[in-house]
């Protein structure tokens, strides 16, 4: 005798999934605002708990502004003037040297001008303007994102449905209601932009814009451990176009950096990595917070407390740090060396194989960074965007295939552990993110690389049509 399923667990479109638990969240969510309303004033979230750490774009911005280009990586320096100013602005927080609670300026001395003109404002108001700069950023992120999911011209999806509103509308709202988002606006962080200039990369990188592909990237090392990865991927997908846009706009902030602030870049080689010592080895350190590889084992063995890494935490981190590089690279030279293919048979063309590269190395680039905060999760909205544009161009009448069902899962998963991540992995000492990002990203290169020709498509002719060529022009 069949058992009748409750209609919420009957099978669904993944669209209309999506929907439902987008619903569930965001009243959830309406329900903390409004609870917190409610709450004595001891336990409710305030604004002076909001944008701390803006506080080390203030402090970076006025020092540029005044001249002391030379305190900027000085971290008891800094840790001195963030205290003047979270007092001055009556934040609830505890700014100390000592104790370690403070945020050291850890970008390249270029991006501090990017706040010299807020920090001729008071704190709280070039934090509200900051937030505006990053909402525009977002808007302009979302264009893209769905420019990706419903190309201009495209009406419907391969089986017909309309791409409208109920499709693209999924795109701001999964981004808004996200936990990466709600860490980047609520701590002051710039990932909203970081997120801007990614999707302009991607959006060069599957046009061909190869150049500008590069020129973006360059753009986005101002923050080094989010463009790294992505770097080396371009440059080996499209040659030597993007080589040259990455080395202008590179130089051209190396010249500004020399001509603007003298020594700058030499005190930034020379004491970021002594910085991030004290930081992370001579100090307990929020692991937690990291979606690396090596902030998953440093966690794992060795806990938060303070201590240089052990012989066998560096041992698993190499192992499982070779792991995924190989396998990325594995999936570059597949690209490199391997004919481009359109095949009708599975309807991967060479667009679709593209896409595939782009999503893979995004989400591989956390896990080989040694510094990756979660809040810059949020640029994974690409790769999300990306494998949803690809099961849009899936025909009807072709099945979705193991990996692909596996995939989807995973990806839900990490969304919705996100949400609880940081308490759960301080407590348990697992950060679990990093287990579900590992995951999707061996299955995502497993994706993105390009079988050899012969069997692209097992027991199938060849019918699409195939171009020659050792890597896209």
């Amino acid at each position: 005798m069949a058992i009748a399923l409750p209609h919420i667990l009957r099978p669904a479109p993944m669209r209309k999934r999506l929907w439902q638990y987008s619903v569930l969240l965001a009243t959830a969510t309406l329900v903390f605002v409004l609870g917190n309303a409610f709450l004595p004033v001891e336990k409710a979230v305030s604004r002076q708990m909001l944008g701390h750490d803006f506080l080390a774009f203030y402090t970076g911005g006025t020092f540029v502004r005044e001249g002391r280009v030379a305190d900027l990586y000085d971290l008891r320096k800094v840790a001195d003037f963030e205290q003047s100013v979270a007092t001055a602005a009556g934040l609830d927080i505890t700014v100390s040297f000592e104790k370690q609670k403070f945020g050291p300026w850890w970008n390249p001395p270029f991006y501090a001008w990017v706040f010299a003109p807020l920090s001729l404002l008071s704190f709280s108001s070039a934090v509200a303007v900051w937030t505006l700069i990053n909402i525009a950023a977002l808007g302009a992120a979302v264009l893209m994102l769905t420019r990706m999911l419903a190309p201009r011209l495209a009406d419907v999806d391969a089986m017909g449905r309309p791409l409208d509103w109920r499709t693209t509308g999924l795109v701001p709202l999964l981004l808004l209601l996200s936990m990466p988002f709600v860490q980047a606006i609520s701590h002051g962080q710039n990932t909203l932009i970081s997120l801007c200039l990614l999707c302009a990369v991607a959006t060069c990188w599957r046009a061909k814009r190869a150049f500008l592909a590069g020129a973006f990237c360059a753009l986005l090392g101002y923050k080094p451990q989010l463009a790294a990865v992505v770097a080396c991927v371009l440059v080996i997908s499209m040659g030597v176009r993007a080589l040259i846009g990455l080395g202008l706009v590179g130089s051209f902030l190396v010249l500004i950096t020399q001509a603007t602030m003298p020594g700058a870049l030499v005190d930034y080689l020379h004491r970021l990595p002594a910085n991030i010592h004290y930081m992370q080895v001579e100090h307990a350190y929020l692991w937690e917070r990291h979606a690396t590889l090596k902030a998953f084992w440093r966690l794992l063995v060795q806990g938060r407390e303070a201590g240089e890494m052990w012989l066998m935490t560096s041992i698993l981190h190499a192992v499982s740090f070779v792991a995924i590089a190989t396998l990325l690279i594995r999936a570059a030279w597949s690209h490199w060396t391997r004919p481009a293919i359109d095949d009708c048979w599975s309807s991967v063309t060479e667009q679709t194989w593209r896409d595939r590269l782009i999503s893979a190395t995004i989400a591989c680039a956390p896990l080989l960074m040694p510094f990756y905060f979660d809040y810059d999760l949020l640029l994974l909205a690409i790769p999300a965007t990306l494998m949803a544009t690809e099961a849009l161009s899936r025909p009807a009448d072709q099945s979705v295939p193991t990996l692909q069902k596996w995939l989807n899962r995973t990806w839900l998963a990490l969304y919705a552990w996100m949400l609880i991540n940081p308490g759960m992995a301080s407590a348990t000492r697992v950060n679990l993110n990093v287990v579900l990002l590992s995951a999707v990203a061996v299955m995502m290169l497993q994706r993105a690389t390009r079988p050899t020709l012969e069997h692209r498509v097992a027991g199938q002719p060849a019918l699409g049509a195939i171009t020659m060529g050792r890597r896209a022009a």
